[in-house]
């Protein structure tokens, strides 16, 4: 799920970049790296649109959201990219949320943001529990990433970067590759 899209930017950056670019360059590119290996995919949204029907509320374009997932019972994770923004444009960090309706929840977020840190090198700023709509209302293990602050200079330079966004997508796909690999192993 490429966070925001269409009439909602999500949050931009001092120099422009904006949020729904980079959660849809990132979510795309790890698509790619998933189907590469063998996955099915299913994608919210693969252009610059809005999910929900034309003139949807907040609540129902997030919805719509957790219907494309609802839509697809065979579906195993839910996963939603986004970039963060503050007002102290010292704010900085990467870090991963999920909310505990499934007893993997944690365990995909916990990957996930170990993988982030790894390859971007911010500061981590953890795991953390949050009772975000399409956490609670996807039926399935899902986590919610920030990739970073918007609103911090060297964080929104490094987010509208090509190489550093190539460098999320890989880390993503080797945290569902983990997730998957560990899931193969306890069975």
């Amino acid at each position: 799920d490429p966070g925001h899209g269409g009439s909602d930017t999500g949050a931009i950056g001092y120099s422009g970049v904006r949020e729904k670019d980079v959660a849809l360059a990132v979510s795309l590119r790890t698509e790619q790296l998933l189907r590469g290996a063998g996955a099915e995919v299913v994608m919210t949204r693969t252009k610059d649109v809005d999910v929900g029907p034309a003139g949807s509320t907040d609540a129902g374009e997030l919805q719509a959201r957790v219907d494309v997932s609802l839509a697809h019972p065979s579906a195993e994770l839910f996963l939603s990219v986004h970039c963060n923004s503050f007002t102290n444009p010292d704010a900085h960090g990467m870090e991963t949320y999920y909310y505990p309706k499934t007893d993997e929840d944690e365990h995909f977020a916990t990957l996930l943001n170990e993988e982030l840190a790894a390859a971007g090198g911010l500061f981590n700023r953890g795991v953390k529990y949050a009772r975000f709509y399409l956490l609670r209302h996807t039926e399935i293990p899902a986590s919610l990433v920030e990739l970073g602050f918007l609103s911090n200079p060297d964080e929104e330079a490094l987010l509208a970067d090509a190489d550093y966004q190539e460098q999320m997508a890989q880390a993503i796909f080797h945290a569902i590759a983990r997730y998957f690999n560990a899931e193969g192993e306890e069975k």
